[in-house]
């Protein structure tokens, strides 16, 4: 059993992320990706994790259709000898009431043995879910017997939302132990969110969680499209220099993007005092770059080895 993913929440961990095949896939294609997914995550070197997210669309009322697997259906497949920590995502929102949380929360830990998680809410602010909030949710599985010892719990960070730092102060205070961000191309706004994140902790006493910063391989121009509509932030200059390859579907800009925000963000979260941790979440996004994204992962868990792997510093 590798050691709970919470506690190498300090030590910059690596994460890789991987979207759940389709529901309408082939029992075959699937057990192909989870033989796919497993021979990767074997051969990067350190892992920390493998993140799951629910994929889900949401129509004009909020009610979600589901065009993938279930995570915590994927994460049994995956199997109990992935050799890092599943990261089981769950939109909390769509759960038809609290009790429907809990009731999930003791399934996971007891049927998939998950003990990390990421709890998200629902994407429209206009739409009254009949699920709990994110910080009712984090309270309920803290308040889980299996909530406290091993669990490490996630929240989703949007840097360019409103009122960003007093919801990241409320998560927190509720017992978020990680954030993870949407897929990053741009410095801002999330340098300047953590910033003010170390200073609002630092100002209450309260030890700041660890941030996922995600990043993702871009191969063409319709990876763009799609992780704008994601909500991916990317300005006409950096799209330029992402398609700029000599090399078509190498990504290799993109790669080069990731290392240059990464440093540029630790210098921000090092400001405070303490610094707030950081860490890497590597999205995968599509099945055409599932490859990339294994290497990216690679390539970040190796500088973080020959950085003698402190925390923040990879």
């Amino acid at each position: 059993m590798p050691a709970p993913f919470r506690d190498r929440l300090r030590s910059s961990p690596v994460v890789l992320e991987v979207v759940p095949p389709s529901r309408r896939a082939s029992d075959k294609s699937i057990a192909g990706f989870v033989q796919r997914v497993r021979e990767a995550a074997r051969s990067i070197p350190d892992l920390d994790a493998v993140n799951v997210p629910e994929v889900l669309d949401e129509n004009h009322e909020g009610q979600p259709f589901y065009r993938n697997l279930d995570p915590g259906d994927f994460v049994t497949r995956l199997g109990a000898d992935l050799g890092v920590d599943p990261i089981v995502n769950k939109v909390v929102a769509h759960l038809p009431s609290a009790a429907a949380l809990r009731r999930w929360v003791g399934e996971s830990a007891s049927d998939f043995a998950v003990r990390s998680f990421v709890l998200v809410g629902g994407t429209s602010g206009r739409v009254r879910y009949p699920g709990p909030s994110v910080v009712e949710a984090n309270r309920i599985l803290r308040s889980a017997p299996r909530g406290r010892a091993d669990v490490a719990l996630g929240n989703i960070t949007i840097p360019e939302r409103e009122s960003e730092i007093d919801r990241l102060m409320e998560k927190t205070q509720a017992g978020c132990d990680f954030f993870t961000s949407q897929v990053l191309f741009e410095a801002e706004p999330m340098a300047t969110v953590l910033r003010a994140y170390g200073r609002r902790c630092a100002a209450q006493g309260i030890e700041p969680a660890t941030f996922l910063l995600s990043f993702a391989p871009v191969s063409d121009y319709q990876d763009i499209e799609f992780l704008v509509w994601l909500g991916a932030t990317v300005t006409p200059r950096t799209e330029e220099a992402l398609l700029a390859s000599v090399e078509p579907g190498s990504g290799r800009p993109s790669f080069d993007r990731a290392r240059t925000l990464w440093s540029q963000l630790r210098a921000a979260a090092a400001l405070s005092r303490p610094p707030v941790p950081l860490g890497v979440n590597v999205e995968m996004i599509s099945t055409h770059n599932f490859d990339l994204a294994v290497q990216m992962a690679r390539d970040f868990c190796a500088a973080r080895k020959g950085s003698g792997a402190r925390a923040g510093d990879v």
